[in-house]
């Protein structure tokens, strides 16, 4: 059972499938790297947007960032979300995960953030909202780093390892379970994705 952590699973109703994807995304990088930053935030599109309807933009950004961090030789992984109400333009909710042992704190991936979407909408970095993890003040990082336990710890460090990963890791899926809402999802147009995951 999740803790309750930022949105919990109780407060909405959920699209499955999502949630699947999400662990799976997670699972498969930590599968290959000991450590895993997870970073959270929120794209829109700047006032009076006329949008087509499609997801031209976030295909765009996330190639971009991914890009970014590739020629740098650091792994990512990533999910996106599209969500709808009454606005012109959709806004989307994107998690980010990164090889936690090449990228520690989520500030520099936020603001890269910032500057490809600004590119792209041709508006501010204010347009990207910085999710933490926890209330600004309790968590100086802002994301969430999860570390696998080490092949070589025994005994009461193992045990203490296993405890911190099955804490954090339970505490990511639970924030990263907001991504998975349906709230807001239905106004997506026809044969336009509502979210997207990394190929693996």
């Amino acid at each position: 059972m999740l803790q309750n952590y930022g949105e919990t699973l109780e407060n909405y109703r959920y699209i499955q499938k999502i949630l699947n994807d999400i662990k799976v995304v997670i699972d498969s990088m930590i599968a290959d790297h000991c450590k895993v930053l997870i970073v959270r935030f929120d794209l829109h599109f700047p006032a009076g947007t006329f949008h087509q309807g499609r997801n031209d933009e976030i295909s765009d950004f996330i190639k971009a960032l991914t890009n970014y961090y590739t020629d740098q030789g650091i792994v990512t992984r990533y999910l996106w979300a599209r969500e709808q109400r009454i606005s012109d333009a959709p806004h989307y909710h994107v998690v980010f995960l990164l090889n936690g042992s090449r990228v520690q704190h989520p500030m520099n991936v936020w603001t890269k953030a910032a500057e490809i979407w600004s590119r792209i909408t041709d508006g501010p970095p204010a347009l990207v909202h910085r999710c933490w993890a926890t209330p600004i003040g309790r968590d100086f990082n802002g994301g969430i780093m999860v570390r696998r336990p080490s092949g070589r710890a025994f005994g009461h460090d193992l045990t203490v390892q296993q405890q911190a990963y099955a804490s954090t890791y339970g505490k990511a899926l639970e924030w990263l379970s907001y991504l998975a809402k349906e709230n807001s999802k239905d106004n997506t147009p026809f044969r336009v994705r509502r979210y997207g995951s990394s190929r693996l």
